[in-house]
């Protein structure tokens, strides 16, 4: 693809990049973020391993977007007891204004609805939805309910077509409401505004995902019937209440869908072709033809990215997705021009675009990296310069942060896969050190050289980490990411076969040896210790799954019912195959544990149930298996209260330094 504006045109050959330095941001005099002179070392004067009392704060700012004048910048930002809030910043006066979290309540995301006016989600606790509410800029404390009953999942779209109206997904189906209709003129639902229009779903299986236009209206909607994606287009022609209807859209089984185009006639999708290469290309709604690739890879997944459109040129820019690192891949000029100019003023990280304003004069971008985290700049074309409103965690600049490496290593049957390590400055082959195999969940996710505060908390306290890719990871070729993606067997052998390769760089002491995940990856830790006798010495375990049998039925893994009905295809049963889940199920084999396991829950996962872990617990310690538990309430997949995290964290210190003999930095009172 081509087009865009020319350097020429933009003036790019006159821009000299500088740093503007607002004032700094105070919100209500209760929390005060730095604004950076330049993005900070990460090497500082910091002795010893970092506290986890730094290192598991939540990020300053979590989420930022340009309006769409470019004239304000919302971010999510936390204060320093871990609350977040919803910030509008003013990048003209740099004055700021806010609606501040309370004690028990959280702003998780917001949504531009057009330039004046802001959505934002409310969370109880961190576990409970409570509501979506409207606010305009300049008046933020007087926001209004759209969703007071506090059941939408997510943002979908704001439709153009009909100004004040908003869809949001609830239950699987999209609904839309009403935003600029004052709570007090409802009464249905207790008071709550009510849905003005229901969107039904195609009738040919259960639903796995939906996709919006261009102009923010319903547009795509994915099943799953008969082994195998059914893709559907709204018609946009007929009645939209209650009777609104569907056609299908004739795909390929392997085709992934990416969003639509500008043009309603077209929708973007990733092909496999025969070579097995990943192809970004435009489709034809109606009959199904395929433009030429715009893009090809041979190894990694497009269609784990995300587009990025011009609504300016009414045009696909580019697309932004994972090979090693994070990479961008630009179709229009200007927006390559932009992100050569940041790259060439931030070299040491990698520099995400995440939106600019519609006149394409601003370009929010984040910047990560291993040892950097994120932090968040605009690139200013009018002033010609970087504006860097949001400084980094305040410790990064007394500690030291390590690198993360890429490797690679080959599995038992000869197949090539990725992954990282980080290493304590120490490791050498006369003082080898423990290792810590950190395995990701999913197990469609991966992990990438990006700043992770485990790994940084694990190699500080003189631990190796190895972060295995194991098939079933997304991002790479179709045989390892796409095909038998819930072999649960072959990804714990792949984990085994990574953890063997890097044995055998002389650099670790295979005495020493732990493993540890959460979720996916907590099942493949204690599958770990249960199928793989005298490798490892301990396990750590967080939310995860060990009765695969009790896992299917409970339905808890999945927030469309077209995800439960994948993953049965995926493993080839039309129901619970008992037997073939027993044996990939460690609860069915802990006679075959024999070394220390710290399992950590949250009594409040809606994902996994708590009695996973409970079980489990119960069977080790009747077997006199050495079993440690942190079960927390007002928890659930993960912790997202800050002294929770701290207080795990400081036990899964201790643990590891009584098993493997690494640093430990805290005392610790179990609880």
């Amino acid at each position: 693809m081509d087009g865009g504006d020319s350097s020429q045109q933009l003036g790019w050959a006159n821009l000299t990049v500088r740093v503007l330095i607002p004032s700094k941001i105070c919100v209500q005099a209760a929390f005060v973020l730095a604004l950076p002179l330049a993005v900070r070392s990460a090497a500082g004067d910091q002795a010893g391993p970092i506290p986890a009392e730094d290192l598991f704060h939540v990020p300053p700012v979590s989420t930022a977007w340009i309006s769409p004048d470019g004239q304000q910048l919302g971010a999510i930002v936390a204060d320093e007891n871990d609350r977040t809030s919803l910030l509008v910043y003013d990048l003209k006066t740099s004055v700021p204004t806010a609606i501040r979290a309370d004690h028990d309540h959280d702003i998780y995301s917001f949504e531009w609805m057009g330039s004046d006016r802001l959505l934002f989600s409310v969370s109880h606790d961190r576990l409970y939805a409570n509501g979506v509410y409207v606010a305009a800029v300049g008046r933020l404390n007087d926001y209004e309910p759209v969703d007071a009953r506090g059941l939408a999942e997510d943002f979908f779209g704001l439709p153009e077509a009909r100004p004040g109206r908003v869809l949001l997904q609830i239950n699987g189906v999209i609904q839309e409401f009403d935003a600029d209709r004052h709570i007090n003129n409802y009464s249905s639902w207790g008071g709550a505004v009510a849905a003005t229009q229901y969107f039904r779903v195609p009738d040919d299986g259960p639903v796995y995902a939906y996709e919006p236009d261009r102009k923010g209206d319903i547009a795509i909607c994915c099943t799953w019937s008969k082994g195998r994606q059914q893709v559907h287009r709204f018609n946009v022609h007929h009645n939209r209440i209650w009777t609104d209807t569907w056609f299908d859209v004739p795909t390929a089984p392997t085709t992934r869908v990416m969003g639509m185009d500008f043009d309603d006639r077209f929708l973007w999708v990733v092909t496999v072709a025969s070579d097995q290469s990943y192809e970004l290309r435009r489709c034809n709604i109606t009959t199904g033809a395929l433009d030429p690739p715009v893009l090809v890879d041979p190894a990694y997944d497009i269609s784990t990215g995300r587009l990025y459109f011009s609504k300016k040129q009414q045009r696909l820019a580019g697309v932004i997705y994972n090979q090693r690192r994070t990479t961008s891949f630009w179709f229009l000029k200007n927006y390559a021009m932009i992100q050569a100019v940041m790259d060439r003023a931030r070299p040491a990280t990698d520099n995400i675009l995440l939106n600019q304003d519609d006149a394409e004069t601003k370009f929010l971008f984040e910047l990560t990296g291993a040892n950097h985290p994120e932090t968040h700049v605009i690139l200013d074309l009018q002033a010609r310069g970087i504006l860097g409103p949001f400084d980094g965690p305040p410790w990064t600049g007394r500690a030291t942060l390590h690198e993360v490496q890429p490797i690679s290593f080959r599995t038992r049957d000869g197949v090539v896969l990725e992954g990282y390590e980080c290493m304590p400055d120490e490791a050498s082959p006369t003082h080898r050190v423990p290792l810590v195999v950190l395995v990701h969940g999913g197990p469609g996710a991966r992990d990438l050289p990006e700043f992770n505060p485990e790994v940084q908390f694990l190699v500080s306290r003189g631990y190796a980490v190895l972060q295995p890719n194991y098939r079933g990871s997304s991002g790479y070729s179709p045989g390892i990411s796409r095909e038998d993606r819930y072999n649960f067997a072959r990804a714990h052998r792949d984990v085994t076969d990574a953890t063997l390769a890097f044995l055998r760089t002389g650099l670790i002491d295979r005495t020493r040896v732990g493993i540890m995940g959460a979720s996916f990856g907590g099942y493949l830790s204690v599958a770990g210790v249960a199928f793989e006798g005298g490798l490892y010495r301990c396990a750590v375990t967080e939310c995860g799954v060990f009765d695969w049998d009790q896992m299917l039925e409970d339905q808890m893994y999945y927030e469309l019912p077209g995800q439960q009905a994948m993953l049965l295809d995926s493993l080839g049963m039309q129901t619970l195959d008992h037997r073939r889940l027993d044996e990939v199920s460690p609860m069915e084999h802990v006679d075959n544990i024999h070394v220390p396991v710290l399992i950590a829950h949250g009594l409040e996962d809606k994902v996994v149930a708590i009695k996973q872990s409970k079980d489990l617990a119960r069977k080790l310690e009747y077997r006199g298996i050495p079993c440690e538990t942190f079960f927390r309430s007002l928890e659930g997949h993960g912790f997202y209260g800050y002294q929770d995290r701290v207080d795990y964290y400081h036990l899964v210190e201790a643990f590891l330094a009584a098993n493997l003999g690494g640093a430990t930095l805290t005392p610790v009172t179990r609880p």
